[in-house]
């Protein structure tokens, strides 16, 4: 992650990945509004499928409609000093949108995300692994790749060392990466989730999608290392929470 921190450093007051503040899921004008240029916001995360009339927009599954297509996501990005995560919930939306995103030439930071590989009890990716790497190193290869697992919010469904063997697998001569992480499977699956990060530019995001407990930030304070992670967090209102 030197090259997001480094971008950061020079606009923000960052010393480390866990410094980073992020505003989660914005799929609508409105929260582009609200969390655009915001000083305390950092990143802007905003979920990518296709519309019923093909059209990429920002919208998370089962809605597929939004007011904020992806141009003009790209478009307002242009004033802003912001970085931008983009979460492919669409094998469809990705080629299009990273032949835009080339277009668009933004001067900042850009994470490509998808569940590329089925997670512990949870349902089959839509992405075929090996291909959404190649496809975002061919079309986008500035951008920073943010692959996971599909994933259940049960903490008993924890990463397993299958999911961690297959992950490593298919990152073999990926020389960047972030892995997103269900912040409630992390406990029970931390031995594992280690073994993630030791190679030097590989890191963690820490999202969550379901209420956490001052039991679980107290352990993710205790646990984690800001140095290797980034926590993408929000509570009831998709609000962003800072540990």
């Amino acid at each position: 992650m030197k090259a997001l921190v480094s971008y950061l450093q020079e606009h923000y007051c960052v010393d480390t990945p866990g410094d980073i503040t992020w505003a989660h899921a914005v799929n609508s004008k409105a929260r582009l509004r609200r969390f655009l240029d915001d000083p305390q916001i950092m990143m802007i995360e905003s979920d990518i499928c296709t519309s019923a009339r093909g059209q990429p927009v920002a919208a998370h599954p089962p809605l597929r409609e939004s007011d904020l297509t992806f141009e003009d996501l790209l478009q307002a990005m242009e004033s802003s000093r912001q970085g931008l995560k983009l979460d492919f919930k669409d094998p469809a939306a990705l080629v299009p949108c990273l032949k835009m995103l080339r277009m668009a030439a933004l001067s900042r930071p850009v994470l490509l995300n998808a569940d590329i590989l089925q997670g512990n009890r949870a349902w089959p990716s839509r992405f075929r692994a090996t291909d959404f790497i190649a496809i975002c190193q061919e079309l986008y290869p500035e951008g920073i790749l943010s692959i996971g697992w599909t994933t259940h919010s049960d903490p008993h469904f924890s990463y397993t060392a299958r999911n961690v063997d297959a992950m490593l697998a298919v990152c073999r001569g990926v020389s960047q990466v972030t892995f997103p992480v269900r912040a409630c499977l992390l406990p029970a699956s931390w031995p594992q989730l280690t073994r993630l990060i030791q190679q030097d530019d590989y890191s963690l995001t820490i999202w969550n999608g379901e209420p956490l407990s001052e039991d679980l930030q107290a352990w993710l304070r205790q646990h984690t290392d800001p140095a290797r992670t980034m926590y993408d967090l929000i509570d009831g209102q998709q609000n962003p929470i800072r540990l």
